[in-house]
């Protein structure tokens, strides 16, 4: 089953300084990667970098550090970096080289994570015009499509073999969470875009990431398509993740409520038909300012019947995916929280917040930044909002219970 309400929209926790444990003091280090992936020279005398890796779209690095030849040679655009103890590999695409207030001449480096390749890629089934080709159709369950997707652009080059990843290696690398994929058969109809894009679109409507990782120095690149872990306290196969003020690892809560760009029904037109499409929280029986409807545009040309209007189905609810409510629920991490990532956490896990009133949340860990300045080492998570959970509601019942053990004179209301 996909995540229950997962909202696109990150929500960071501000300003949450977690530094890292003594084990991992002094291990934090970055490094160029040569022209076969392997490590070839450390990056010294920074002022600061930033790396942030995403569980659904590229992650990014920055880089302040001197300004001189040497540094201008090391971190030119193009060069790829690596950290210590990461999968994954950034590649720097912009400098700016500035002189600030105080006189000191220093270059700002960024680049981005692999992923980016994605969308110097194009979404399409073959070079066609668009009369004859307007939108990609693929049926299949979501990761598979976005597998599939990959694989004929990226590994079978249907539209040129010059689009091919190098280094790509079939398989996965890293092992994938507990949460399972969506079984669910749908068919997508993708218009025309990047491919970044049409993944992107696919994974946060049904609840995965994806990702490049690279295996050591071996020169292998892994394409996967992945799920995390649930750790929150309604399993019992891994430690549950519990924020809160009460365990005293939560503080300064902060919650935002919106419904500005809530949408819960899409219209979608086409060519040769038409489909009304609810979100699958909706309520179908709205009205007034509680229906709120979303136009969409879709060039799928498909003849009229049942495969079309499935299409134009799941392109709805894509499409409504973006359109939900925002609840943010964050406060500060103590310095002393002893979460590791990558040992206790990945991206993509789902962990729990509550507030001191009852009220809590599933999250999930949408990223992870690694920051290393003159304040010293430290990394935390970015959560983002997956589903409110509310005292007395069905939710809040402890998943673990079974039927047989409730009281007989409980009733739905009391739950």
């Amino acid at each position: 089953m996909p995540y229950p309400e997962v909202y696109p929209d990150v929500y960071p926790l501000d300003d949450l300084p977690i530094p890292p444990q003594e084990h991992q003091k002094n291990l934090m280090y970055w490094y160029t990667l040569d022209a076969n992936l392997r490590r070839d020279q450390v990056i010294e005398g920074f002022e600061s970098i930033i790396w942030t890796e995403r569980y659904s779209g590229n992650g990014d690095i920055t880089i302040v550090t001197k300004s001189t030849f040497e540094n201008r040679s090391l971190l030119a655009p193009g060069t790829k970096i690596g950290m210590e103890g990461s999968t994954y590999v950034m590649v720097l695409d912009t400098i700016d080289d500035d002189t600030d207030q105080q006189g000191v001449r220093n270059i700002t480096v960024t680049g981005k994570s692999l992923e980016f390749l994605l969308d110097d890629r194009v979404a399409m089934p073959a070079l066609a015009n668009l009369a004859e080709t307007p939108a990609w159709t693929v049926t299949g369950t979501p990761g598979n499509v976005v597998r599939q997707m990959f694989h004929e652009i990226c590994v079978f080059g249907d539209l040129s073999l010059l689009d091919t990843i190098p280094f790509f290696h079939e398989g996965t690398l890293l092992v994938a969470g507990n949460i399972p994929e969506s079984s669910e058969i749908v068919t997508i109809s993708a218009p025309p875009d990047t491919l970044y894009n049409t993944i992107k679109k696919i994974c946060d409507t049904f609840g995965l990431g994806f990702r490049f990782v690279k295996n050591g120095d071996m020169g292998q690149i892994y394409f996967e398509v992945y799920t995390g872990s649930d750790r929150t306290s309604g399993q019992t196969v891994l430690p549950a993740i519990l924020f809160d003020p009460q365990l005293e690892n939560l503080s300064q809560i902060r919650q935002l409520t919106s419904t500005a760009i809530k949408k819960n029904v899409a219209y979608v037109f086409s060519q040769n038909g038409a489909v009304m499409v609810y979100a699958p929280t909706a309520t179908q029986t709205e009205t007034g300012s509680e229906r709120r409807v979303l136009f969409v545009n879709s060039s799928n040309t498909t003849d009229a019947g049942p495969e079309l209007n499935e299409a134009l189905r799941q392109e709805g609810l894509i499409a409504l995916a973006a359109q939900r409510n925002v609840y943010a629920f964050d406060g500060q991490l103590p310095p002393t929280l002893p979460l590791v990532y990558g040992k206790d956490y990945q991206l993509g896990d789902i962990v729990e917040e509550r507030s001191a009133a009852g009220f809590g949340n599933l999250m999930i860990v949408t990223e992870q930044i690694f920051v290393s300045d003159n304040q010293g080492d430290r990394t935390y998570p970015t959560l983002s909002i997956s589903l409110v959970i509310t005292p007395g509601s069905w939710v809040a019942w402890d998943g673990a219970d079974d039927w047989a053990d409730v009281n007989i004179s409980i009733h739905w209301a009391d739950l």
